[in-house]
């Protein structure tokens, strides 16, 4: 891999772009289109390289429950990248406008 550090809990699996990775996770929407902005519960820092990551559309679902649970969770479809993918996609999102 890329020198990239395995964080606890990460899970990883092969990518058939890259290969070896690990596992990260993101609303179809993203995946379509990543060139919007990004929502997560965490911020992107050294401990949460990869946040599972959703779409404004997404996070209206998440805020009418504050977390995902069973009332909200089956509303969106989420998609398994590697890190990698993420990353790539990552690359291409929008600031919030301010």
């Amino acid at each position: 891999m890329d020198g990239t550090q395995f964080t606890p809990g990460s899970k990883t699996l092969d990518c058939p772009t890259h290969g070896s990775g690990f596992e990260t996770f993101v609303c179809e929407h993203l995946l379509s289109n990543p060139a919007q902005e990004w929502f997560s519960e965490e911020r992107v820092d050294d401990d949460h390289r990869w946040p599972d990551a959703w779409c404004a559309a997404c996070d209206v679902l998440f805020q009418e429950e504050g977390e995902w649970n069973a009332n909200n969770e089956g509303k969106t479809k989420i998609k398994l990248l590697c890190h990698h993918c993420y990353e790539k996609l990552r690359l291409q999102e929008k600031s919030p406008a301010h």
